[in-house]
């Protein structure tokens, strides 16, 4: 027997916790829950492929460029900064039985850059505000489950489309401005379910946890929580809620116990005695097939999983948008919807968090080649010419000088003096809408590329 349990007094000032702040360390656990069904599939999908089709939707936009050339992209066939890169949305929601089980409760892109061999994790709020289109505004959460309102009328929606995965795309595009390719969504019970077949994980607690406030399943009360020292067999809900609770003395040791679980199952899955069953090997994917959806493809999944497996974790990168002092969002409170967080520029001006979202997300291209360039300014106007140097620098490009000619000309050109920097050229062909030319390099000059800006350029 444990110790008593304090139950909360009526005058207590704990809410449950869904209506208690959600602390940043939470996203790295969801991030490893998705690594492990992504490996899960991957593994799976290696060996036998064909059973993976049930959890498979449509893709209800543009496939990765990297997937679609099989990661040759011909330099003309970027669409932009940022196309070399692999965007996955990552959803994690409560699911069936669960109060607001379609709401998002973590809204999450992982964007892989598969020519550097990195990647990065951007968590978005879930109180987020943002349009959907055909059904006004509300919190981003809530895209997901409005998603056949989104999807009516549209020919991208047809037949086999996740409507809600859809919608969630779509609406994450406009508010980061980044392509995103494809979605990933689990949920609570799946994650219970696989620990419950593969029967149970051992994790070692090293102090007891005592969570009187734990919340109950309809979000309305608390069903207390406690747990010895010592080594523990978990079962699937045991395991989530050792994971989620909120007791603890500072977020280092909540993190830490989400750690212990991701460790324990991932041990548990790699057994041989798993991985060789074919059964059991069947059972789980039933239980991804009712419990994970993506519109990423059998052969995509694969990829992307050899994709990760070789990155560099050293350098990853994980960035919040929140509403911190030099965030572009702020929070307010909407007589609607209640606690909601909006650009600082205003409902649906979204342009700061994009320029904030290309720092985080640069074009693998452009990071490879670092091509050195040099603005000259022949346009006559010195503040737009500024202007133009900072945005370059704002989508990644490496612009060591600037500098004022006294000649003015109309027409932008770029000249470049080398072969070896195609990608740098042709994505600046498409931001300036200029032309390109190879020309001999003057003597000393240290940049690769020169961007000559005349009067009549265009910044798109």
């Amino acid at each position: 027997m444990g110790p008593e349990i304090p139950l909360p007094s009526e005058k207590s000032n704990f809410q449950p916790l869904v209506n208690r702040p959600k602390k940043r360390v939470w996203r790295f656990f969801w991030w490893g829950l998705f690594a492990l069904f992504i490996g899960v599939v991957g593994w799976v999908g290696i060996s036998g492929a064909l059973a993976l089709k049930n959890i498979t939707a449509k893709n209800s936009g543009d496939q990765s460029s990297f997937f679609l050339f099989n990661g040759e992209i011909p330099p003309d066939q970027l669409k932009g900064e940022g196309d070399g890169r692999i965007n996955v949305l990552l959803l994690g929601i409560g699911g069936t039985g669960h109060p607001g089980g379609q709401l998002a409760d973590t809204i999450q892109v992982l964007s892989v850059d598969p020519v550097n061999n990195s990647y990065a994790l951007l968590s978005l709020p879930r109180d987020l505000y943002v349009t959907i289109p055909g059904n006004g505004r509300s919190k981003i959460n809530a895209v997901y489950a409005r998603g056949a309102v989104y999807c009516r009328g549209l020919s991208s929606c047809q037949d086999g489309v996740d409507q809600g995965g859809a919608a969630m795309k779509a609406t994450v595009n406009s508010v980061l401005g980044v392509p995103i390719h494809y979605f990933i969504r689990i949920d609570f019970a799946g994650f219970e379910k696989v620990i419950n077949r593969l029967g149970g994980i051992q994790v070692y607690v090293d102090k007891p946890l005592n969570d009187p406030f734990f919340p109950d399943e309809r979000l309305v009360g608390f069903d207390p929580l406690y747990i010895p020292a010592g080594l523990q067999t978990f079962n699937g809900e045991k395991a989530l809620k050792y994971a989620r609770s909120r007791q603890s003395t500072s977020d280092f040791d909540r993190s830490r116990r989400q750690q212990q679980v991701l460790v324990a199952l991932r041990e548990k899955l790699l057994k041989s005695e798993n991985l060789a069953n074919p059964k059991k090997i069947t059972d789980l994917l039933t239980i991804l097939g009712n419990h994970l959806k993506t519109d990423l493809q059998v052969n995509e999944l694969t990829k992307l999983f050899g994709l990760i497996k070789e990155t560099d974790h050293s350098n990853t990168v994980t960035e919040v948008l929140d509403t911190a002092t030099e965030s572009p969002l702020r929070a307010t409170n909407d007589p609607q919807a209640g606690y909601i967080i909006i650009p600082k520029k205003g409902i649906n001006d979204f342009s700061q968090v994009q320029e904030f979202v290309r720092q985080v997300l640069k074009e693998p291209y452009l990071l490879k080649e670092n091509a050195k360039i040099v603005i000259e300014n022949r346009s006559g106007d010195e503040e737009i010419f500024v202007t133009i140097a900072a945005k370059l620098k704002s989508y990644g490009y490496n612009v060591i000088d600037t500098r004022s000619a006294e000649a003015t000309q109309e027409k932008t050109e770029i000249e470049y003096f080398n072969n070896d920097k195609p990608y740098t050229v042709a994505l600046l062909k498409k931001r300036l809408g200029s032309g390109a030319k190879k020309v001999k390099a003057p003597e000393s000059e240290q940049a690769d590329i020169i961007i000559v800006i005349g009067s009549k350029f265009s910044l798109e």
